[in-house]
């Protein structure tokens, strides 16, 4: 090996070892002090991917646990509520079994009827009082009713309307389980259609009170009177248009379509009821417009031709929807009626218009899955009160009314009962699901730990490795230094 001093090969050599020595001490340090192998991408690129995949699933799951939780609590809310009520009825079976004989006095009946009466106002506080997390359980849960889109007020159907030949409706009742499909033949009619349902009622298909009624807007309406039943209803027919579910509104049944000029009499009167409290009564004072009627309900004052009798309730809101009604709508559930009266005027009788059943939704997935069967768990909770039991014209006050209302009451404990039934029901699909995520998120989390977290045996291993290494590394490069000066020698 030839002598040189330009250039010392072996400190160079040793120098670039002992680099390599220090950045692979530096790199154990860093995953002892934090427990991780991978600690950034250039530690394992691909791991780094997968286990970045992993905590999103783990995270997803985890929140989905909390989902399932507060859904629980949601829906025991609802039960134990629902709980109260079926005790309540059960002491209103008794009054009624009481009242329905003959033998005893009015006075007797007058205070059978005065605790029926107090019943039924529980009933309707507790579906108004029972929330979880600021929400109302019940409140404003009317039974689903379905409104075509066609057939507006500016071009009304009736029984007679034609329908499209081969178009079909199709009604399906989450209560019965039962699915009707009507398809159109060559001269069917709406009174076809109308026909068909009342028959899949009679046949038990659809549930009892399913209807199909022609509204005074001239639209079609498919409703049930049952609190409990989920009516899902479809049309492709031309004539009909599209069925959609309406939100709990008072829509107008004017004759033709209204605009913002449209002109209310003199003398027209719109009252809106709430539950409780007293009346708000707006009267054109003049001939006015309704967009100045629409005016004085938005802001609860009256204006230059509209006066306002009493106070505004709360949360009442109106507009022109996009069939040229005046709709009254009410964020809090509160109207239990808005009805002109007095002169005749442009907007004519308000028609209460129900609204669909409250569905619970409840999120669960780890973001790999797609579709709501997959990833939802709905409950539909039907809306709670003596109205929505068909108990708010029941009374004591006779033998035969009381009879009457032992039947209904009867029903209402049948109605109750099935609603705690579908209740428990995703209470257990979500505690099942609870416990699955549980076990996901254990062996997600196993197999992010084998990829990412450090052996920390083997760690301290290396590290005694490369601390050893890195003495030898320092005394190796300060030998290669001094080997350096015996080419000094050749030259004394």
């Amino acid at each position: 090996m030839a002598l040189t001093v330009l250039n010392n090969i072996s400190s160079m050599t040793a120098e670039n070892a002992l680099s390599n020595t220090q950045a692979n001490l530096q790199k154990t340090l860093t995953q002892l002090s934090t427990g991780m192998k991978i600690n950034s991408g250039s530690d394992d690129a691909a791991g780094l991917s997968i286990v970045s995949g992993l905590n999103a699933n783990i995270a997803a799951l985890t929140q989905s646990q909390q989902n399932a939780s507060n859904g629980i609590g949601l829906l025991q809310t609802a039960d134990g509520a629902l709980s109260q009520v079926t005790t309540l009825l059960n002491r209103a079976v008794t009054l009624a079994t009481e009242g329905a004989t003959t033998g005893i006095t009015s006075s007797q009946a007058t205070a059978l009827n005065t605790e029926f009466v107090a019943i039924k106002s529980e009933i309707d506080q507790i579906g108004q009082a029972t929330n979880f997390n600021g929400s109302n359980v019940f409140t404003s849960n009317a039974p689903p009713t379905f409104t075509s889109t066609q057939g507006s007020v500016s071009s009304p159907l009736a029984a007679t309307t034609a329908l499209t030949s081969g178009s079909v409706t199709t009604i399906t009742d989450a209560k019965t389980g039962g699915s009707l499909v009507f398809t159109a033949v060559t001269g069917s009619k709406i009174s076809n259609l109308q026909t068909a349902i009342t028959n899949a009622v009679t046949a038990g298909t659809l549930s009892a009170g399913v209807t199909a009624t022609i509204d005074g807007a001239g639209q079609l309406m498919i409703s049930s009177n049952s609190s409990t039943d989920s009516l899902k209803v479809s049309s492709n027919d031309a004539a009909l248009g599209a069925m959609n579910a309406n939100t709990p509104s008072f829509v107008s049944s004017s004759p033709t379509a209204l605009n913002a000029n449209s002109v209310i009499a003199a003398g027209a009167v719109l009252t809106i009821t709430p539950d409780s409290g007293a009346a708000a009564v707006f009267t054109a004072t003049n001939a006015t417009t309704v967009g100045e009627m629409l005016t004085a309900i938005n802001t609860g004052a009256s204006t230059a031709n509209v006066t306002l009798t009493g106070t505004a309730v709360a949360g009442t809101t109106a507009q022109l929807n996009g069939n040229g009604q005046l709709e009254v709508d009410d964020a809090n559930g509160n109207i239990s009626s808005a009805v002109t009266s007095g002169t005749v005027s442009a907007l004519g009788q308000m028609a209460g218009i129900n609204g669909s059943s409250n569905i619970t939704t409840v999120y669960l997935g780890d973001g790999t899955t797609t579709g709501a069967a997959n990833t939802q768990i709905s409950t539909v909770i039907s809306g709670l009160s003596a109205q929505a039991l068909n108990l708010s014209s029941d009374s004591l006050t006779s033998s035969a009314s009381a009879t009457q209302a032992l039947l209904d009451v009867t029903a209402a404990i049948n109605t109750v009962s099935a609603q705690r039934g579908v209740i428990g029901a995703s209470v257990n699909r979500l505690t099942a699901a609870t416990s699955n995520m549980a076990n996901q998120v254990t062996n997600l989390q196993s197999a992010a730990n084998g990829l990412q977290n450090a052996d920390i045996g083997k760690t301290v291993a290396n590290m005694t490795q490369y601390n050893v290494l890195q003495s030898t590394g320092m005394a190796a490069l300060q030998q290669s230094n001094q080997a350096q000066q015996a080419v000094l020698k050749l030259v004394q």
